[in-house]
C-alpha cells in the first residue's frame, strides 16, 4: 500500500499486485511483482463534478472535454445518413426504364482485345506513320463507330443524369436514348451552333428555330418537345413549352403539326445557368392535341405552362421518349429588348442580397499593425461602392482605349520603394533630423501607394488584361 500528497494533490492507494507469468532465474523476488497505483484526481475527475472553496459547486474548476459536448463517434450520424434519413421516402421510390431496351453497351472480352492489338501491330505502315505523326483519322468513320456500338447514347445518359434532366423531367422515370438527335441552331457566315449534352449556347445564338435531324422510317411518327424546367417565372416545379410539333412522319418536321411554335430561351438576369431539353418520342398512333401558340399571336407564358411527367403520364400508351439532347443558355443584355416588345413584360432582374460584414464598433482606435494607416480603418465603414468609383477613376486615369495600361512599366512597383523614402533636410548648421521621423511621406501612406502599385485589396480590379490580338492571316 502507498500513498502520497494532501488534499488537490494526487494520493497513491490501494496498490495492487500480481505476479509475473514466469521467473527469472536469479532474480530477487520483488522484483517479479509489479505495482500498479490508482489515480485519483481531485479537481479534473470525470466522474463527479468538481467542487471550489467551501464545498461549493464551481463551474471554473472543469470545462467538458470536445469529446464530451456530443456524442461519440459512430453514435451521431454522418451528413449522408441525415440526408438519406430526410428524403427516405424519395430515394425508395423504384425507378422505370420508361424507354427502349438499351442500345449497344456491351463490352468487348479481354480475348478480343488482345486479338484486335496483335492484328493492329501487325500493320508496318500504320506504326511508321503514327511514329513520324503522318497518320491521318477518318472523324466521320470514327463518329459512325461511335454512335453503332451505342457509346453515344451512353454519353448522354450519363450527362442527363449528372444534370438532373430525368428526375426534373420524369420524376422517377428514365430512359436510355436510342435515336441519334442533330440539332443545330444557324448563326452568321454559315456558321452553327450544335447541341450536344449540355453545352453552353447564348440567347441570342438561339434566336431562331434550329435545323433538326435523325434517322428514321419514312411510316414513323414522331413527336418533339423543347421545354425549360427552370425557367418558368411563377409556379415552382413548373417548366414553359418552348417548342412542340406532333406527328412528324419519318423526320420531315415540314409534315408535322406545330401544337407551339419556336420560343427562344430568355434566362432572367441573375438566375444563372438554365437548361433546355430536347424530348423525341415515338407514336404509335396519331394524337390530337389543341394548338397552344401560333407563329401570329403574341406570346403568352400562362399558355406555355408545361409540365413533362404530367404530359407523360396522360400519353404514356401512345408515346415512348427514344431521344435527347440539351444545352443551357444564361442572361445577355439581348434580352431585355426580348422582355419588352415580344413578352411585353417588365425585364426581371434577381440578385442576392449578402449580409454586411460585421463590423466591431469603433470607440477608440488601437492599429496594433503601424504598417496600416488610419484611412483603411476608416474605410471599413464607407459604402464599398463609394471605394469601388474612386478605384475605377484611378483606374480610367492610366487607361488608353487603345493601348491599355499605359503604367505597364511598373512590373515589379517593390522595386521603386526607396523613391517614397525621401526625408526632410535638416536646419542650416544645426543637427540633422531622426531620419526615422523626418520623411516627406509618413509610413501609413507610403503602404498605401505600395497597395496601389502592387494592385492589391481592393485595388485588384486595377489589373488590365491584354488586349485581343486577332490572330495574323497566313498568306
Amino acid at each position: 500500500m502507498c500513498s502520497l500528497g494532501r488534499s488537490g494533490v494526487t494520493r497513491l492507494s490501494q496498490c495492487l499486485t500480481f505476479s509475473a507469468p514466469y521467473s527469472v532465474p536469479g532474480s530477487k523476488p520483488w522484483l517479479l511483482t509489479v505495482s500498479t497505483i490508482q489515480r485519483i484526481e481531485s479537481r479534473s475527475c470525470r466522474s463527479r463534478q468538481p467542487t471550489g472553496m467551501a464545498g461549493q459547486n464551481s463551474p471554473y474548476v472543469r470545462v467538458p472535454f470536445f469529446d464530451e459536448r456530443g456524442p461519440g463517434v459512430g453514435v451521431d450520424q454522418s451528413l449522408q445518413e441525415r440526408l438519406d434519413e430526410i428524403f427516405q421516402k424519395e430515394n425508395n421510390i423504384e425507378r422505370i426504364n420508361i424507354g427502349f431496351k438499351k442500345v449497344g453497351g456491351e463490352k468487348l472480352d479481354r480475348d478480343q482485345v488482345l486479338q484486335w492489338r496483335r492484328e493492329t501491330r501487325k500493320d508496318r505502315a500504320l506504326e511508321k506513320a503514327a511514329r513520324e505523326e503522318t497518320l491521318t483519322v477518318d472523324l466521320g468513320k470514327v463518329r459512325q463507330e461511335w454512335i453503332e456500338s451505342g457509346a453515344v447514347f451512353e454519353d448522354i445518359y450519363k450527362s442527363a443524369e449528372l444534370y438532373g434532366i430525368y428526375e426534373d423531367l420524369f420524376r422517377h422515370g428514365y430512359f436510355y436514348p436510342c435515336v441519334d438527335l442533330n440539332i443545330a441552331f444557324s448563326l452568321e457566315n454559315d456558321m452553327m451552333a450544335p447541341v450536344y449534352r449540355g453545352n453552353i449556347i447564348k440567347p441570342g445564338e438561339a434566336g431562331t428555330q434550329p435545323e433538326v435531324s435523325w434517322r428514321s422510317k419514312d411510316d414513323d411518327l414522331w413527336t418533339l418537345v423543347l421545354t425549360a424546367p427552370d425557367s418558368h417565372l411563377v409556379e415552382e416545379g413548373a417548366e414553359y413549352l418552348h417548342w412542340m410539333v406532333t406527328n412528324i412522319r419519318g423526320s420531315d418536321l415540314n409534315s408535322g403539326e406545330e401544337i407551339a411554335n419556336y420560343l427562344q430561351p430568355f434566362p432572367p438576369f441573375g438566375t444563372g445557368f438554365h437548361r433546355f431539353a430536347f424530348v423525341l418520342y415515338k407514336q404509335e398512333t396519331r394524337i390530337n392535341l389543341g394548338v397552344i401558340s401560333k407563329p401570329e399571336d403574341t406570346v403568352e407564358l400562362a399558355k406555355r405552362t408545361f409540365n413533362t411527367f404530367d404530359f407523360y403520364s396522360e400519353h404514356q400508351e401512345n408515346l415512348t421518349p427514344a431521344g435527347l439532347a440539351f444545352f443551357q443558355s444564361d442572361y445577355e443584355p439581348s434580352l431585355r429588348d426580348f422582355f419588352h416588345n415580344v413578352l411585353n413584360m417588365k425585364e426581371p432582374r434577381y440578385e442576392y442580397e449578402f449580409p454586411l460584414p460585421f463590423i466591431k464598433p469603433w470607440n477608440q482606435f488601437f492599429e496594433m499593425n503601424k504598417a496600416k494607416g488610419f484611412n483603411e480603418f476608416m474605410d471599413r465603414h464607407r459604402d464599398p461602392k463609394d471605394i469601388e468609383k474612386e478605384v475605377l477613376i484611378k483606374k480610367l486615369k492610366h487607361t488608353h482605349p487603345f493601348k491599355g495600361d499605359t503604367r505597364e512599366f511598373m512590373d515589379y512597383p517593390e522595386a521603386h520603394a526607396d523613391d517614397l523614402l525621401e526625408v526632410f533636410p535638416g536646419p542650416v548648421g544645426e543637427k540633422s533630423l531622426n531620419p526615422r521621423q523626418s520623411y516627406k511621406i509618413p509610413s501609413w501612406r507610403r503602404h498605401a501607394i505600395l497597395r496601389e502599385q502592387s494592385q492589391d485589396g481592393y485595388f485588384k480590379s486595377t489589373k488590365h488584361s491584354d488586349l485581343r490580338r486577332d490572330p495574323q492571316l497566313v498568306e
